[in-house]
């Protein structure tokens, strides 16, 4: 007869693993994170916005109101009206950061019209200077029509793509070590403005807008400012070497409202419709390699920093554009480069006002001289 042994510890039990306190910590934190989660999200309807920021304001902690009895023997509280309005103010640009300018060299070039932009037609404007680095070459006028042949759909859509072939053109230029700008009216467009009606700046009774100098589009509709951007694009991957916008302003008519399309929350002024589109503009283009300048063509501007009938800011414009462009005299070209000075807050005034003269070249660091 076999005879079990009694004593257990001759068997093997294994070791028990005690529980260590990471367990208990992580369930506390989980539990602690838990309840600050539902808290803030319980508590997003008691934040009240003021002049002063934000409050929170809970019902039960707050001092409840004196309790009257109706008719009926039932308890209620009274609350005193509050009056909320919300106001949606004109945007304000002044506090917009510098951010062109820098990196310039000089500029000495000569202006070539639409028609000329061809081989044979700019070596006969660059004859013109001896001293000149640089072309200006116009291609898109009022008449809205391109020079080059454009692939933008709405350059194809809408018929207004020309038949030169500007990027040989450019690379042949740049071979020859000459500086390549290229000039684009922005607003007077007859060609899409009456293709495209949608586009178009309306008066406040909602009529097109058309005076001498053309038909406007909408400085403030997003599709604008989208045809815009493509075509500087396109224009910046061809090589050339800066983009001067034309025509970024509003009709010179005291008076006059618009009905602007893009202006959904507050009702825009000039001022605002034409920085707000540089702004936006540039922002949008900071990646692009060619430069991206401006033809400021309104003197208030220039003398007071904005003008509110045409809506251009000169201000604005040496903050976000790399060069501003400005009409001038061979003999007041001196002094309009002087007077730009209080608005530079990057780069050279030198190299960041070009004054555009006819008839003969100043003495200034840069220039463009015209037909």
């Amino acid at each position: 007869m076999i005879k079990l042994a009694s004593n257990n510890t001759e068997f093997y039990r294994g070791k028990r693993r005690k529980k260590g306190p990471s367990l208990i910590i992580t369930i506390i934190v989980l539990a602690v994170v838990a309840f600050v989660v539902l808290l803030f999200y319980g508590l997003q309807k008691y934040i009240v916005i003021t002049n002063d920021g934000l409050r929170l304001e809970i019902p039960m902690l707050m001092e409840a109101a004196p309790a009257q009895t109706d008719d009926e023997g039932n308890v209620t509280h009274s609350f005193e009206p509050v009056e909320a309005e919300l106001e949606i103010g004109e945007p304000d640009y002044s506090n917009i950061k510098a951010t062109a300018g820098e990196n310039l060299s000089e500029l000495k070039a000569v202006y070539v019209p639409a028609a000329s932009v061809t081989a044979a037609g700019i070596d006969g404007c660059l004859a013109k200077s001896s001293d000149a680095n640089a072309v200006v070459l116009d291609v898109k006028t009022v008449t809205g029509m391109l020079v080059w042949e454009s692939d933008v759909d709405i350059a194809k859509g809408y018929g207004t793509s020309g038949a030169v072939d500007l990027k040989s053109i450019v690379s042949s230029l740049k071979e020859r070590d000459i500086y390549v700008a290229v000039r684009m009216c922005c607003f007077v467009d007859n060609t899409l403005a009456s293709r495209y009606t949608q586009l178009a700046l309306r008066t406040s009774d909602g009529q097109p807008y058309s005076d001498s100098n053309g038909a406007w589009l909408d400085p403030t509709n997003a599709l604008v400012r989208g045809y815009i951007s493509d075509l500087c694009r396109e224009l910046s991957k061809m090589g050339v070497d800066e983009i001067v916008l034309l025509g970024m302003r509003l009709p010179d008519t005291a008076g006059l409202q618009f009905a602007f399309s893009g202006s959904s929350s507050a009702q825009a002024t000039p001022v605002t419709a034409i920085s707000g589109f540089g702004i936006n503009l540039t922002r949008g283009l900071r990646s692009m390699s060619a430069k991206l300048s401006v033809q400021l063509t309104s003197p208030t501007a220039m003398e007071s920093g904005a003008d509110s009938v045409t809506g251009q800011n000169a201000e604005i414009f040496f903050k976000v554009f790399d060069r501003v462009y400005y009409t001038a005299s061979a003999d007041t070209a001196a002094a309009a480069v002087s007077a730009a000075e209080h608005y530079v807050e990057l780069g050279d005034v030198n190299m960041r006002l070009v004054p555009m003269c006819s008839g003969s070249a100043p003495s200034t660091t840069c220039w463009v001289l015209m037909e």
